[in-house]
């Protein structure tokens, strides 16, 4: 079971890793080459906080 400060844990440090990889990516100028990019890489982000979030509230049995 997972409490609920594991979850805010979980979701502060995707959180965490988002920014991280976002920031990398600003400093690479990727945006500015490609503008697709950020729009994989802010879904990316959605989709993988959305299962995790979906991972924590139905555990597998």
């Amino acid at each position: 079971m997972f409490s609920s400060f594991n979850v805010l844990f979980a979701v502060f440090a995707i959180l965490a890793l988002n920014l991280t990889v976002f920031a990398l990516a600003v400093q690479m100028d990727l945006l500015t080459i490609d503008s697709n990019l950020a729009k994989v890489i802010s879904w990316a982000c959605a989709v993988g906080m959305w299962h995790m979030a979906w991972r924590f509230r139905h555990p597998r049995h």
